[in-house]
């Protein structure tokens, strides 16, 4: 079986059992397992909890060690011989002797590894078990690959008749007939035996469950006797019995056919997305969705208040001015959710390039900010308000009472100096000599000085020593940042020099103004 085969390998699962904690930790740490796609979902220290785990988790392999305390791994065998269990067994162990080999093979183990395992006879082993199982499972509909699920989930497959039939065969399998899909999405990964508890709640209904990752369940249900609504308030209450963390259910709408399942869980995708404007939810359904187009455009909004607000470093004019972007925003209907975090993001974006000219846009304003992170209105609208006030504090630490000439300077519009100012920018960690700058511009060093000063109001060597202090500021604002350090890195050959020099611009002492804006 070559590799790339292993791209439409079912979903398989894995249990590792071994007293010794080192060992299930090098073991869960090999690639071998995101290289063949098998989830490694539970570890084990003793033969007992390795069988309560197999019999819970029912996972396709389990590698135990053959001597645990109490119950051995062939006393695990043993019982897991008598209760039928299909998963299969590859047995380590520290001793090469043919004795243990024959009884763990007498009890059906698929394999006897020595300890230390070897990942390439580990990876070849694995191997021919997972080949033997997917030609055994085919055509059965649970044994579907989870990448041919997803596929099929997300609208990606041009051929759905072929999955259908391995859907809808067998006697538990899906009708191809009228279906909906449920997405389970779960705040942190999920506790062992997740999925399993689904698929007691949701028992005599024609179902499939998958998991899509470590937070997501998807779920294809075909329509029974009891309602969707039903069914997800069962899920929730088992796993609330199980005590288990509860997830945020949605529901897509019904389809005629398994082909046209991808519209249902888009439906559900989006339903899903309307917890925004309900913190306390745990069931939405697509009857949600907004049906009717915005009526807010950018346009509508003037962003130069907030520019102002910022540059003041005014926090509470910067929380009126987002509170009101939000109530503006949402108006009288809801509007879908991904519209308020595309319209939020086109505020951050154009606030940023307002600002630009003073901040590291790239670095305090990321071209698409994760605001999806904030999954109520509340929550949105307090990031929001956090990061406009982080650009306020670091322009006020940096800029100070200079941000808005900075930000409205004129000397740009000459060419000489913006020669000038870029070459001092540019080499803010130099002693820059005024013979340099006026050689670049082909200027006399006295004349281009007096140039300089005419056309800023202020001289080269003022300037210099602000913008390089400038730069200071913006280095002293870095998490454990060094004074010592920067200071060294700006061209001091001393301490006290570049403490002298910053207090004299700034009023306070380098390491005072660390201490001002520590967070």
């Amino acid at each position: 079986m070559r590799y790339n085969d292993l791209m439409d390998a079912p979903y398989l699962t894995a249990i590792l059992a071994d007293d010794e904690p080192a060992i299930t930790e090098g073991l869960s740490s090999l690639p071998v397992w995101e290289e063949l796609g098998i989830s490694v979902i539970a570890t084990a220290d003793s033969g007992k909890a390795a069988l309560d785990k197999i019999t819970s988790l029912r996972p396709d392999f389990a590698i135990m060690d053959i001597m645990m305390p109490g119950m051995t791994g062939l006393d695990v065998l043993e019982r897991l011989e008598e209760a039928a269990s299909d998963t299969d067994i590859i047995i380590l162990s520290g001793y090469g002797n043919f004795e243990y080999a024959r009884k763990a093979l007498k009890f059906q183990a698929k394999a006897y590894l020595l300890k230390p395992v070897d990942a390439a006879e580990l990876r070849e082993t694995l191997l021919s078990l997972m080949k033997r199982r997917i030609q055994e499972d085919a055509g059965e509909a649970l044994k579907v690959s989870r990448t041919t699920l997803n596929d099929l989930a997300d609208g990606k497959l041009i051929d759905t008749a072929t999955v259908t039939r391995m859907l809808t065969s067998g006697a538990k399998g899906l009708s191809d007939g009228n279906c909906f899909a449920m997405i389970f999405s779960f705040p942190s990964n999920m506790k062992e035996g997740t999925l399993t508890s689904l698929e007691t709640a949701t028992e005599g209904i024609k179902r499939i469950l998958w998991n899509k990752d470590q937070k997501t369940i998807r779920a294809i249900f075909s329509i029974s006797e009891r309602t969707p609504f039903e069914i997800a308030e069962a899920c929730l209450k088992a796993l609330s019995d199980k005590d288990q963390t509860l997830p945020r259910i949605a529901i897509g709408n019904t389809v005629n056919s398994l082909g046209a399942i991808a519209t249902s869980f888009s439906r559900a995708s989006m339903a899903l997305s309307y917890q925004l404007y309900d913190e306390n939810g745990r069931i939405f359904t697509s009857d949600i969705i907004a049906s009717t187009p915005p009526a807010y455009k950018p346009a509508d909004r003037d962003i130069e208040p907030l520019k102002e607000y910022i540059l003041a470093n005014d926090r509470e004019g910067i929380r009126e001015y987002c509170e009101n972007f939000i109530k503006t925003l949402l108006g009288n209907t809801l509007p879908p959710p991904n519209y308020v975090y595309s319209i939020t993001n086109w505020l951050i974006r154009e606030a940023g390039n307002r600002l630009s000219p003073l901040i590291d846009t790239a670095l305090l304003i990321p071209e698409a900010p994760d605001i999806t992170k904030y999954r109520t209105i509340p929550a949105l609208e307090d990031g929001l308000v956090s990061l406009f006030e982080r650009l306020a504090s670091y322009i006020a630490a940096v800029y100070g009472k200079d941000a808005e000439s900075r930000l409205t300077r004129k000397e740009d519009d000459d060419e000489i100096i913006q020669k000038m100012i870029r070459y001092i920018d540019e080499h803010t960690e130099e002693q820059v000599r005024l013979e340099d700058i006026a050689s670049l511009v082909n200027l006399s060093p006295s004349y281009a000085a007096i140039y300089f000063r005419k056309k800023t109001g202020t001289t080269l060597r003022e300037f210099m020593l602000q913008r390089k202090m400038e730069d200071a500021r913006k280095k002293l604002l870095e998490r454990d940042a060094s004074v010592t350090d920067i200071a060294y890195n700006l061209g001091y050959h001393d301490y006290r020099s570049f403490s002298r020099a910053f207090k004299n611009i700034t009023g306070i002492t380098p390491s005072e103004f660390q201490e001002l804006h520590a967070k």
